[in-house]
């Protein structure tokens, strides 16, 4: 997943991943010209839409619809006191999102997300909700003259949003998700059986340009370059093409750049292994550790000695005392990888959730070693080295005794400002899992 901020202020694109389901919101941009009844803004709006949903859609038996509907009178409850919810000024967000559930796949679209589904034999499908584009069609012609940026534009856009926001969520007129949660009986929602599902994406309007505005690729060719490149080159390679049309004169648009979210998911495909940097980056924008159709379980916290490898990477003597943290990350196909955190037992005090048998909330460990005494993890020595495994290694993976697999064992120690230990830790990868890291190349 990527989402990059475009030319506004703030990035009103949010996206949140747990273990079986996607939400993609895209917040409705409200010109500074015009009033606003939420003093809280958009960018908090989407993050606390995609929290609720997330959580919401987790339980397989909720309906979709039923979902976003909680979700919207959640949100309410969250300002009510605080502004102004009847007014037509207030923030808004279009939706798409999906969830596995047993040999399903459901999905909700609302308003002018994008979402695209390979179904192998049967094709690509692709969902989005365009009424707005049927609505305020003088103003949105007028909007779309170019040179963009110039206070003309500008002026044009603000008239724009002026009579959409008259038209929104009203009969014969376009749907999103702002505080209304009758809005939520409007969404295109669907199943699709789960084995017919190879891959999928969720877009923003932002992300999804290069397709339906600028005709540079096709949808299987949008999926082809997430599927090898990933979601932040599918964004770079828009970024490319506004910056070579600046005025919207080829491809008249309302904005230079949008703000850019993607999501790509592999349906049925093994999780790739994940190091301790690049769960403490998810963690940091996802608000999760977990790759997508990831979860964890297993999880225990003890005092426990340091064994050699440990004490070198911590800095302290063989058998002192460190917190010693496992946990097991599953996907449908079984263990990825088995997880542990060793941390100096200095942080015992000041963080005593670390000895407590459960997933962490508010955070990852260092995450909250950060929060609570100041020491921010600034370096990091990753490694990944190849070996058979060893019986406790075929303990720890839930596999035959004796059995002799390969599998990789990834390492990483995190150092604060001072070069002091924060944490070290080891991940064996379960027999058949592989390890993916894409980065750019300098040409």
């Amino acid at each position: 997943m990527a989402s990059t901020q475009g030319v506004g202020a703030a990035n009103e694109d949010t996206v949140h991943v747990s273990p079986t389901g996607v939400v993609v919101l895209d917040g409705l941009s409200a010109p500074k010209d015009l009033p606003m009844g939420c003093s809280h803004g958009t960018p908090w709006f989407v993050r606390q839409l995609g929290t609720h949903l997330i959580n919401l859609i987790g339980d397989s038996a909720t309906p979709m619809r039923e979902a976003l509907r909680t979700a919207i009178d959640q949100v309410n409850g969250l300002h009510r006191d605080t502004c102004a919810l009847d007014q037509e000024a207030v923030p808004a967000s279009t939706v798409v999102m999906i969830r596995e559930r047993a040999d399903a796949l459901d999905y909700l679209v609302l308003s002018d997300n994008v979402l695209v589904l390979d179904l192998g034999d049967k094709g690509i499908k692709t969902v989005t909700d365009k009424r707005v584009e049927e609505v305020a069609g003088d103003e949105m012609r007028a909007a779309l003259q170019g040179p963009t940026g110039t206070p003309e534009h500008t002026a044009r856009v603000s008239k724009l949003v002026s009579v959409q926001r008259r038209l929104r969520n009203r009969p014969n007129g376009y749907w999103v998700a702002a505080t209304d949660p009758a809005a939520a009986d409007e969404a295109i929602t669907g199943t699709v059986e789960l084995a017919q599902v190879q891959q999928a994406a969720l877009l923003t309007d932002g992300a999804s340009r290069l397709v339906d505005s600028f005709d540079a690729l096709t949808w299987a060719q949008l999926l082809d370059l997430l599927r090898t490149e990933g979601p932040a080159a599918l964004i770079a390679r828009t970024r490319k093409a506004e910056l070579a049309d600046p005025d919207g004169e080829r491809w008249p648009r309302f904005k230079r750049s949008d703000d850019a979210t993607a999501a790509y998911v592999r349906i049925g495909q093994p999780v790739p292994l994940s190091s301790g940097a690049q769960r403490l980056e998810r963690g940091k924008r996802t608000g999760s550790s977990w790759g997508s159709g990831e979860r964890s379980d297993g999880h225990t916290a003890m005092m426990a000695t340091a064994p050699r490898d440990v004490a070198a990477a911590l800095g302290v003597a063989p058998g002192d005392k460190v917190i010693r943290r496992t946990r097991v990350y599953r996907d449908r196909h079984g263990i990825v990888a088995h997880s542990t955190s060793w941390i100096p037992s200095e942080f015992a005090r000041a963080v005593p959730e670390l000895l407590r048998s459960e997933r962490l909330q508010g955070g990852t460990s260092l995450d909250l070693i950060a929060q609570r005494t100041g020491r921010h993890a600034v370096k990091r020595d990753d490694k990944t080295a190849a070996r058979t495994t060893t019986d406790e290694d075929a303990e720890l993976l839930n596999l035959e005794p004796g059995a002799a697999a390969a599998i990789l064992v990834l390492s990483a120690r995190f150092l604060d400002s001072e070069g002091r230990p924060l944490e070290y830790g080891v991940d064996l990868g379960a027999p058949g899992r592989t390890r993916v890291e894409t980065s750019d190349v300098a040409l």
